[in-house]
């Protein structure tokens, strides 16, 4: 088995929790709002928030702008959104292929 080395710019997201953070951008642009995210997440609001800035700390880039009480995707957020898409899906076929290959008991051996 080869040693795979991480590229440098895909450490950003290793360096974080970045799944979760993820989840917190989908609901917030779902939903346009932190506290109906953190509801639907079953987290706190300030995690929510604390997940949203970090990413966008860590990516260097602003996801949100805000009209009145709504939060609104700039285009760096619908761009993070898209690709965080595409990695649930991929994620859930592989969780898809992994039901059919687990034993029974569904506990590996």
């Amino acid at each position: 088995m080869s040693h795979l080395q991480t590229p440098a710019p895909l450490r950003r997201f290793l360096r974080h929790g970045t799944l979760p953070q993820l989840a917190a951008l989908e609901a917030v642009v779902r939903l346009g709002s932190v506290t109906q995210a953190a509801q639907t997440l079953c987290l706190a609001q300030s995690t929510v928030s604390g997940h949203l800035h970090k990413l966008a700390e860590a990516l260097g880039v602003c996801l949100f702008t805000a009209h009145g009480k709504r939060l609104l995707p700039t285009a760096a957020g619908l761009a993070v959104l898209q690709s965080s898409q595409d990695i649930f899906t991929t994620l859930q076929r592989c969780e898809q292929t992994l039901a059919i290959l687990r034993p029974e008991t569904g506990r590996p051996h």
